[in-house]
Formats: C-alpha cells, sequence, structure tokens
C-alpha cells in the first residue's frame, strides 16, 4: 500500500516539474498568470514567498516602444556581460556545464520572448533553475533594455550580435 502511494506522489511530482519546466522555459509563462497566482493567494503565503517569487505589483511595462537603437545596443551589451555564460549567444557556447533544467538559448529564431515576461524573468529570476533574480542587480531601464533585446534579437546572427553588443553605447549627449 505504501509503495503505490509513493510511486503516485512520484508521478505527481515529476508531472509538476515538467510542468514548471515548460512554463518557464518554452515560453509558457505569461505575466496575466501572475494576477491569479498572487491574488488566490493569501497575505501569509505572499509574506513567505522568496525573493525571486514575481511581484504582484509590477507595473504596467510598455516595453515594445522601447526598442531603440539605443536600448538595443544597452541590451546587447548586458546579455554578453551578464548571460552568455549561462544561455550562450549566436556564435558562443554557454560555459556553466551541469545547470538542470538547462538554460535556453534565449535568441534562438523561434522564441517568442515577451518584453514584460522577460522582464519578470530578469528582474525575479526563475524559481527551481539556476536564473538568478538581476532586481538588485540591475536598474530598471537596464531591465527593460536587456527585455527589449531579447524581444527584438531573436535569431540575431554572430556577426550582428557581436558589432552590437561590443558597440559604444551612445547616451545621445553631446560632449563639451
Amino acid at each position: 500500500m505504501l509503495v503505490r502511494w509513493s510511486r503516485a506522489v512520484g508521478i505527481i511530482v515529476m508531472a509538476i516539474g515538467c510542468e514548471g519546466y515548460l512554463l518557464f522555459h518554452e515560453g509558457g509563462f505569461r505575466a496575466s498568470s501572475l494576477a491569479s497566482i498572487s491574488s488566490s493567494a493569501g497575505a501569509s503565503q505572499r509574506a513567505a514567498a522568496p525573493s525571486f517569487a514575481p511581484a504582484a505589483t509590477t507595473p504596467a511595462l510598455a516595453l515594445a516602444s522601447a526598442e531603440t537603437p539605443q536600448a538595443m545596443q544597452t541590451g546587447a551589451r548586458l546579455f554578453r556581460l551578464n548571460c552568455i555564460q549561462c544561455h550562450g549567444a549566436p556564435g558562443v557556447a554557454a560555459v556553466v556545464p551541469g545547470l538542470t533544467p538547462a538554460p535556453p538559448n534565449l535568441l534562438a529564431a523561434g522564441r517568442r520572448n515577451d518584453p514584460a515576461e522577460v522582464f519578470l524573468k530578469i528582474t525575479n529570476g526563475v524559481a527551481g533553475t539556476g536564473m538568478p533574480a538581476f532586481g538588485n542587480i540591475l536598474s530598471e531601464q537596464s531591465r527593460r533594455s536587456l527585455a527589449a533585446f531579447l524581444h527584438h534579437s531573436r535569431g540575431i546572427s554572430a556577426s550582428a550580435f557581436d558589432s552590437l553588443s561590443t558597440a559604444k553605447v551612445d547616451t545621445g549627449q553631446q560632449g563639451p
């Protein structure tokens, strides 16, 4: 009897784990689902939530309009400095071995990379994975630029990524 119960629990745990992987790594995560999750959770559950849990009060993000040339350069540079080690890039293999689940290729041509969802993942991390939260590390504007870059640059070539991520960021300010 105990063996059957243990087997059933094991199957349920595996199903939840697979669903979680698909939810966060295959583009199935939706920012709109955060509201329903957070509104159904009690105040005590929200208070006990780890720091990488998505914030329930994230402001509406107008990231698609943030896809300016300056934001693309900033996002590409931030990706090169902070993300490439785990996620890789066109022409650059990931160098951090053994992460489970394996980090997705964020610049693959077929990815959705919804800017608001990516912003939340960058800000809060992804529970159950090696993805850390950058909310206290990168400024909000930097996280927005990174999210806009990932949305705009799906399928980018190795040479385009290299030139964009190593270009000097134009701040639009005139020198003295």
